[in-house]
């Protein structure tokens, strides 16, 4: 999520989207939480990129010039490879050797 102005907490559906696209993908035993998310991601899925720009970040972003990002974040499978949280820093995760 984000925080509104006020500094209370605006959930953020891009979030638990996202979460959702990933968590569906493995092949898990899901917590009830997890389902919720695999759900909300199977529910939007066919008007995903409506559905973002529609949201209180994709409209933020699109006002803002950054129309690109929303349709970024909607781009599926587009990566071959994930960040690594290192000091702070987002940096390539590196192969580990085998």
């Amino acid at each position: 999520g984000e925080r509104w102005p006020d500094g209370s907490l605006r959930p953020a559906i891009e979030d638990i989207i996202g979460a959702g696209a990933i968590l569906g993908e493995m092949q898990a035993t899901l917590s009830p939480e997890a389902e919720i998310a695999v759900s909300a991601y199977q529910y939007a899925k066919p008007r995903l990129l409506e559905m973002l720009q529609g949201s209180v970040s994709g409209r933020y972003l699109t006002e803002r010039g950054f129309p690109q990002d929303v349709e970024i974040a909607c781009a599926l499978n587009a990566s071959t490879a994930a960040p690594e949280l290192r000091d702070g820093a987002y940096a390539l995760q590196t192969p580990s050797a085998g």
